[in-house]
């Protein structure tokens, strides 16, 4: 076999290898985080509660709208511009008044095929929150979604996700001391 063949065999084992390999499918994800927020409950709560609170919390959010008719509970959905990273849709799956908010993101340009995410609030006292949080997601493309999450993506929601819940325990504090 002349050495051009034997290159093109190992090329076409190697795409019939990713093909497949991207088919087999990797696990889920789960990331947790949590933190202490000197607010009541309520107040957190209704942060959360009202979605388009998102852009003054989030730093990759650069601003959010409801895109449904429902605002609050189960059933209500935003869309988040994120600048050059595009657009995200969310929408709340399940809900508890005043205790959690379930959500999922249901469109978006991102190599995630599944991401819910169960925010959860608990009183310390009258005045401090504990705010906890579990996010479960799944990569698209299977095993090479997997390297590319332990490569890349789960170090980065991370990150992104502890910014998040500073930026939020500033923006509740902030927004508590204003109203007492």
């Amino acid at each position: 076999m002349s050495k051009v063949k034997k290159g093109i065999a190992v090329v076409a084992v190697f795409l019939v290898a990713l093909v497949f390999l991207s088919f087999i499918g990797g696990g889920m994800t789960t990331l947790e985080h949590q933190i202490t927020v000197k607010a009541p409950k309520e107040k957190v709560f209704e942060t959360l509660a009202d979605l388009e609170q998102v852009q003054h919390y989030n730093p990759t959010v650069r601003s959010a709208k409801y895109i449904t008719d429902k605002h609050r509970g189960e059933g209500a959905a935003r869309e988040c511009d994120l600048g050059k990273d595009g657009t995200v849709r969310e929408r709340v799956i399940d809900y508890k008044e005043g205790q959690w908010i379930k959500m999922e993101l249901y469109e978006h340009n991102w190599p995630i095929e599944k991401m819910e995410w169960t925010t959860r609030l608990q009183s310390v006292d009258e005045k401090t929150t504990h705010i906890s949080q579990t996010m479960t997601y799944q990569m698209k493309f299977g095993l090479l979604g997997g390297l590319l999450n332990k490569l890349v993506m789960k170090n980065k929601l991370d990150n992104t996700l502890t910014n998040v819940f500073e930026s939020m325990k500033t923006y509740v504090e902030a927004d508590a001391s204003r109203t007492e």
